[in-house]
């Protein structure tokens, strides 16, 4: 019985002959099948490792690791990898989170500021005011698709993680809406069904996002980040 939850026994394995002859869909398919119930597992140990909330960016960063592996079909122990990635990540990781928490609360409080009806504005002004903090907060919650993929992929400084992921951002257009669409329809099945949708958070839908996420977006870091012609560009 042991057998069937040994995720550290080695197994056959694929060759690289064989990941490149499949396309990404197949792939992206066939190691979410495969992986499944690392996923679950990854899941809750995800949780279990925001508990502290100050290790949220280094939980998120070791995620991202196992699930950018998970996604390219090479080999990585859930488990063993996500704990040594969460250390290895872990200044860096709490700088991002605390630097998104900050930004995430600047921007609701001019939201709320700017639409209070004791702000005594011009509804021009009030307008553009709202468009421009819905513009940020597009780029920093969009800019996320890419921080922590490139945080655990790269040798980069947090702000040149910024600088790529606003750029990125900008130039992935239809990858931001791939995943907010993704993470659109977990919430809201989350709570369209809610309690009877409790184990999905629980279980799966960080990480099957985060899955989603990776197969999605590092092979455009790969191309535009990793290449000697496009690294200058983009992490100067």
């Amino acid at each position: 019985m042991s057998s069937f939850f040994n995720y550290n026994k080695e197994g056959r394995g694929v060759t690289k002959e064989e990941v490149a002859a499949e396309s990404p869909l197949k792939r992206f398919g066939t190691e979410f099948l495969h992986r499944f119930w690392q996923l679950v597992l990854l899941n809750v140990l995800y949780l279990v490792a925001c508990v502290p909330i100050i290790t949220i960016g280094p939980a998120t960063a070791a995620m991202n690791y196992v699930c950018r592996n998970f996604s390219q079909a090479k080999p990585v122990s859930f488990f063993t990898d996500f704990i040594e990635k969460c250390k290895e990540h872990f200044k860096q990781g709490v700088a991002v989170f605390l630097i998104q928490l900050f930004a995430g609360a600047l921007l609701i409080s001019s939201f709320m500021m700017w639409t209070s009806s004791g702000w005594n504005v011009s509804e021009g002004w009030r307008t553009a005011a709202v468009i421009v903090i819905f513009l940020v907060g597009y780029l920093f919650l969009c800019g996320s698709f890419y921080l922590y993929p490139m945080m655990v992929s790269f040798d980069l400084t947090v702000k040149q993680l910024f600088r790529n992921s606003f750029i990125l951002v900008v130039t992935q257009l239809w990858r931001n809406i791939v995943m907010l669409l993704v993470a659109a329809v977990l919430i809201v099945v989350t709570f369209l069904f809610w309690p009877l949708s409790f184990p999905l958070p629980l279980f799966l839908a960080f990480t099957l996002a985060c899955y989603v996420n990776n197969a999605l977006v590092y092979p455009v870091l790969k191309r535009y980040v990793a290449s000697p012609e496009a690294t200058a560009p983009l992490a100067e």
